[in-house]
């Protein structure tokens, strides 16, 4: 407990009350509002105060008020990390709330892509600037939806319109060629004529799988297969295109390799690969096609000798239409590996370029191996 001292006295001086503990009196001269005095040994702060004829005199023992004040300082700073806790959780709640709605923004976003374009972003009910801005991107979103989808029923369109005349096209060429009276030179004109028609029609499928694909419509058929046995029949294609040209195709390719998939799709991503690396290929080069699971999933290397890719031109590989410079004489439309990253993707999976040196060019495709 603590000993005050309390001394009352009139305005004559005469002593009213003092504290039983306080044997000698206060002193009467010099004492400010506030006051350090020795009294009886000890060191006392004092304060006097007069009212309506009445001196107050009050004291309390230093040693007493440092202890209060030690006191209150061990209890301050034992009470920081309490107290710094409490401000991290309550400013990371403040935090969280404030950034709620942005959040919701950045997963909305997230989910916007080539094929979710009619996707928009939440807009918050607070006004501010923040919701105008979102306001400005949704509208943004809505115009790029519409031209995208201009160009996907566009490029549809298109190819789905060429195909009567490819086909009719090609109907009389080959007429032509079956003709016993057509002369070797018409021969020769309608044989290039009728690749050419081949071409274009390839086009004209490319197209139109890319444009299912850009407007998420591309239909898959999965089934198991064996990814083996489709893989042998496209590397018999793939030969007799190489054999002509000097071409050795080479295959690692196990026994039995089951896939869940669109047994369709998956030989066109495998025949476009080899049918590239055929073509970009050097006089009696190699190219070699190996396939394995891995981690749940389905692995298909496709690799070519040749002069390489250019590293400026890398990242333009599964560009639409791209070609490499110098490359034009080489039959093709720079549709293949688009096209075949696209089914790959329709998937789950994924085309990539492992390696482009000058001497060696490898694609890997990636499928998942169950649906």
């Amino acid at each position: 407990m603590r000993d005050r001292f309390v001394e009352v006295s009139d305005a004559q001086g005469a002593l009213l009350y003092r504290s039983p503990t306080l044997q000698s009196p206060f002193p009467t001269d010099g004492i400010k509002e506030f006051h350090n005095h020795k009294i009886d040994g000890r060191s006392i702060r004092l304060a006097e105060f007069t009212q309506n004829g009445l001196t107050l005199r009050v004291g309390d023992d230093l040693k007493q008020i440092h202890q209060v004040g030690r006191d209150i300082f061990f209890a301050m700073l034992g009470a920081i990390p309490t107290v710094l806790l409490l401000i991290l959780v309550g400013s990371r709640w403040v935090a969280s709330r404030a950034l709620a709605p942005i959040e919701e923004v950045r997963q909305a976003a997230a989910r916007i892509t080539p094929q979710r374009l009619d996707q928009r972003l939440p807009v918050p009910p607070t006004g501010d600037e923040i919701a105008g801005l979102i306001e400005v991107l949704n509208a943004a979103f809505e115009r790029l939806q519409r031209s995208f989808e201009q160009s996907a029923r566009f490029s549809a369109d298109a190819s789905h319109h060429l195909k009567t005349p490819i086909a009719v096209l090609r109907a009389g060429v080959e007429e032509i060629l079956a003709d016993p009276e057509c002369s070797a030179n018409t021969q020769v004109t309608a044989e290039g004529l009728l690749h050419r028609v081949h071409q274009l029609n390839s086009v004209a499928d490319n197209l139109l799988l890319l444009a299912r694909a850009d407007a998420g419509r591309l239909e898959l058929h999965k089934d198991e297969f064996d990814l083996s046995e489709l893989l042998a029949g496209v590397l018999d294609d793939a030969r007799a295109l190489a054999e002509p040209l000097g071409l050795t195709v080479e295959a690692e390719i196990p026994p039995h390799l089951p896939l869940n998939a669109d047994r369709a799709f998956v030989g066109m991503i495998a025949q476009k690969l080899l049918e590239n690396a055929i073509k970009y290929n050097a006089p009696g080069g190699r190219v070699r096609l190996a396939a394995q699971a891995v981690n749940g999933a389905v692995e298909l290397t496709v690799g070519n000798s040749g002069a390489g890719i250019p590293p400026e031109r890398v990242r333009h590989l599964f560009e639409r239409f791209y070609r490499v410079r110098g490359d034009e004489r080489i039959g093709g439309s720079g549709l293949g590996l688009s096209t075949a990253r696209e089914l790959a993707r329709a998937h789950g999976g994924e085309v990539s370029l492992l390696r482009a040196d000058t001497t060696w060019t490898e694609l890997n495709v990636r499928l998942p191996q169950a649906a």
